[in-house]
């Protein structure tokens, strides 16, 4: 875990100087624009459960641009871009207190999301999500028959919102906080994080 720490604040630093030269303007979420993005996130409780993660989740993002400019503002200009995208993110979750018993979460959704550019470099935006939750069982359990009982697909979504500002027409740095709308305890998502993000035409 102290690697990704490392890594993302290396690249943080260093990226505004060695990936692109920067720019007045930034297109981002344009059509034909694809962003992928690396980040780590505050786990969902399990409330239900009263089960606590071991870790913060880690996050993979990617979308397409698929419409852009269709907004014309006085104050900003020829705006507004709509991209659709996967989402992925990890954690591994411990029962209770017990030390070896524990589980697996892997998410993977579809997301849609609408952008706005209020701020020059600033790409805020909101959307939603809609996917499934994979947990499995891992470390030491009471039996097998009890293993099986935590090997299931649930249903994951909801809304999020987040800002992304772009040192470069490459790289940036983002926030970002989702709502669930799951079944009680199935649905956590991790309910904000932090990252890095790429553009790429």
């Amino acid at each position: 875990m102290k690697r990704i720490f490392l890594l993302l604040t290396i690249l943080s630093v260093l990226s505004p100087f060695s990936f692109a030269e920067k720019v007045d303007h930034i297109e981002f979420a344009n059509k034909g624009k694809f962003t992928l993005g690396l980040g780590i996130g505050v786990p969902g409780v399990r409330s239900t459960h009263n089960d606590r993660a071991n870790m913060p989740s880690i996050i993979l993002d990617g979308s397409w641009g698929v419409a852009d400019g269709f907004i014309k503002s006085k104050h900003f200009g020829q705006n507004g871009a709509i991209d659709l995208g996967f989402y992925y993110a990890f954690c591994h979750y411990r029962k209770w207190d017990e030390k070896h018993f524990g589980y697996l979460q892997n998410t993977g959704l579809f997301r849609a999301a609408f952008h706005f550019e209020f701020v020059k470099h600033l790409d805020t935006y909101a959307g939603l999500t809609s996917g499934v939750n994979v947990f499995t069982p891992a470390g030491k359990w009471w039996s097998d028959e009890q293993k099986d009982n935590w090997d299931h697909v649930k249903y994951a979504g909801g809304m999020f919102t987040g800002a992304k500002w772009y040192f470069t027409d490459v790289f940036g740095v983002k926030t970002e906080f989702q709502f669930d709308w799951g079944s009680p305890g199935y649905g956590n998502l991790p309910t904000a994080a932090i990252g890095v993000t790429f553009n790429f035409r």
